[in-house]
């Protein structure tokens, strides 16, 4: 999960604690030079685009932004003014910050792809300007080896001075120049989805697959676009439920998964202790919720419900001991496992992350945060760069956990750049193998797994060798219970 904002080398120690293996550099518009490098963290931890840029006296940079991630790529933003300058006379570059390939033959090293500007013209002065991207309408998206596509999806007015169904434009790059591309109008269209204001159109875009992108408006519906076509189209689903009076779209997102080929809309739905749905002020029912998931069949654009899950049933586990009872919201959920959501707990000047696992019914992950990040909290884009940074090919695009393979689940994670896990794992199982056989092994680790307690098998090292059966086995009659 990526952070927007930078985190440049003014302001924290990001650039300097990035891994020096995700080092690209490049050159702005004006030829100053720029270096981008990743600060990679296992979800549900957040991971950074660091920035060097650096620039003479007299220039500054202003809102550098990562705008949009897919596959190995990354879209940022990055504004140059000089100090006697009006900020309508900045530079705007976009970069593809592309990871490479760790695994191929002979290893591809990170890159750092200046795109070439577009200059519209002012219909009032004529004067030429550099055209700026609308960062919560465009997206990314990577298909093949060499080809890329960066979008924006803009509505103008169908005529001056009416409030008729407005004309919509894709302002894209493909095949290596920007163009404007004007879209018939919305297939099984919605008419208020077509007047609202294009800067308020939409709350977040999602790339599908290798040829589709998204555009989200929580509280009505999604359009769909193959961007690769020779003329694109809109098509418009509705979402399956509305918002419930009250509720924040906070509470509800749309996520792709399962590799990044299927679309999910997950929506939380605050509930009263009698079972009544919406915001209540009753105490007995506060944080209570029912989480309920959808996954929209792409043959017939149809939603199926395939989850539901209620607060209580959370709150009862072992592994929510010590947890407070406080409302979820902002789910993301993996880009591997359509089944697990990160969810977020605001307290009083604390932050939870909680991984659920929607099928099982379990706590996978919970992890504590101080309040300086709570603004990066809803500013996330979820993204898979950290697999082509692995010099393993089993983590690029392939489900990293199966119902049937649970003997590695806690041991595989895209997000590390070495070895080190593989050593870990193989400490682990071998760890295992003295004090048990294979049966009991398997047990064991499926048992503690399915709740939620994956992470404690890593401990298992720190004991000493004489205390690692004991310990085991009251993990294992903890889980039982």
């Amino acid at each position: 999960m990526l952070e927007r904002d930078w985190k440049g080398n003014d302001y924290d120690s990001s650039f300097s604690t990035a891994d020096v293996n995700t080092v690209a550099t490049a050159r702005t518009t004006s030829g100053h030079p720029i270096q981008a490098s990743l600060r990679l963290a296992e979800p549900p931890a957040s991971s950074r685009v660091c920035l060097d840029l650096q620039l003479p006296e007299g220039f500054e940079g202003k809102y550098p932004t990562v705008i949009a991630a897919h596959g190995d790529s990354v879209l940022i933003q990055v504004i140059v003014i000089q100090d006697s300058r009006e900020y309508e006379d900045a530079t705007t570059d976009y970069f593809v910050y592309n990871a490479g390939d760790a695994a191929a033959k002979p290893p591809l090293p990170p890159s750092l792809s200046l795109l070439p500007p577009y200059y519209a013209t002012d219909n009032y002065s004529d004067r030429p300007y550099n055209r700026k991207l609308c960062i919560s309408a465009t997206d990314l998206i990577r298909r093949g080896e060499d080809e890329i596509v960066v979008a924006e999806l803009t509505m103008t007015a169908a005529s001056e001075g009416t409030s008729q169904m407005r004309a919509a434009e894709l302002f894209l790059f493909r095949s290596g120049e920007w163009s404007v591309v004007k879209l018939p109008r919305i297939r099984n269209g919605d008419p208020e989805f077509g007047v609202i204001h294009p800067w308020l159109f939409n709350d977040s875009v999602v790339p599908v697959g290798d040829r589709l992108l998204c555009w989200v408006k929580l509280s009505k519906g999604l359009l769909l676009c193959d961007v690769f076509e020779e003329s694109p189209t809109l098509e418009y689903v509705k979402l399956p439920v509305d918002p419930c009076y009250g509720q924040p779209l906070t509470c509800r997102n749309v996520c792709v998964t399962a590799g990044g080929s299927v679309l999910k809309f997950v929506n939380i739905f605050p509930r009263c202790c009698c079972g009544g749905v919406g915001t209540t002020n009753c105490q007995n029912s506060h944080g209570a919720c029912i989480i309920n998931t959808w996954t929209l069949r792409m043959s017939d654009m149809e939603w199926v419900k395939d989850g539901m899950v209620d607060a209580t049933e959370l709150w009862a586990l072992d592994a929510y001991g010590g947890l407070p009872r406080l409302p979820l919201g902002h789910p993301i959920v993996s880009m591997d496992e359509p089944r697990i959501i990160c969810f977020v707990m605001v307290g009083n000047k604390t932050l939870w992350k909680l991984m659920v696992d929607m099928k099982r019914k379990t706590i996978r992950l919970a992890s504590c945060y101080p309040e300086e990040c709570w603004d990066t909290t809803s500013n996330l884009i979820p993204s898979n760069v950290s697999y082509y940074l692995n010099n393993t090919s089993y983590s690029k695009g392939e489900s990293k956990i199966s119902d049937d393979d649970t003997s590695n689940v806690m041991l595989q994670s895209s997000c590390k750049l070495s070895e080190e896990p593989v050593e870990q794992e193989s400490e682990i199982l071998a760890a295992l193998q003295e004090i048990l056989d294979r049966d009991d092994m398997l047990k064991a680790i499926y048992r503690i797994l399915c709740h939620g307690n994956d992470r404690r098998l890593g401990t298992l090292l720190s004991l000493q060798k004489n205390m690692r059966k004991d310990w085991l086995l009251m993990e294992m009659k903890a889980s039982e219970d």
